[in-house]
């Protein structure tokens, strides 16, 4: 089983839904479109870990609303318990970086102003993702609370205001010679 498909059944643990759905939402964890999320549905529903409901819409085609099946909650748990494996991380801003000391000031503020720009619109977002939690918990405090989207939404908020804090670290270091930042830290540890 792929891992995008533990995505979907994961997500799908929390409410039912369409496959329009299941790509916004496993977008904000896991890059994909809806090209590979479809045949990925019908593998699921072939497996009876998936069922959907068909409704009814005017003027458009019918809409498939997918829910988790008891067989598909204990392949979900079998999932959940197994080992879990290292990130795969594709970051071009890391790349970039990694060669700062190759590029002239004016290059260096444009990735950085680059960087702080997307943290801080992060930053925005996600505190806007919790409140919008909240709310949703406190109009349904009947259901399940939806843990899972609140720790992960917190973990990306996290990651983003220490993103911002890094770059600004990154433009002290730059701005009073790295070379002489390197030369003061290091110099004590025979480097």
């Amino acid at each position: 089983m792929n891992k995008l498909s533990y995505g979907l059944l994961s997500l799908l643990s929390t409410e039912p839904m369409t496959g329009y759905d299941l790509t916004s939402k496993i977008n904000k964890f896991w890059r994909s479109t809806h090209s590979a999320i479809y045949p990925l549905l019908s593998e699921l529903e072939e497996n009876k870990y998936v069922e959907f409901i068909l409704k009814k819409q005017d003027g458009k085609p019918d809409k498939k609303i997918y829910n988790l099946t008891v067989q598909g909650k204990e392949f979900l748990r079998k999932w959940f318990i197994s080992e879990t494996s290292d990130a795969v991380v594709r970051d071009e801003m890391t790349l970039k970086l990694y060669c700062i000391q190759y590029m002239d000031t004016e290059a260096v503020e444009k990735l950085l102003n680059e960087l702080e720009t997307r943290y801080k619109k992060k930053i925005e977002v996600y505190k806007n993702s919790i409140e919008k939690i909240r709310l949703k918990f406190s109009e349904n405090s009947r259901g399940v609370p939806p843990f899972g989207a609140y720790v992960l939404t917190q973990r990306i908020l996290n990651e983003a205001i220490l993103d911002l804090k890094w770059c600004d670290w990154i433009r002290d270091v730059y701005k009073n010679n790295y070379c002489n930042f390197l030369d003061q830290n290091f110099k004590d540890e025979g480097r």
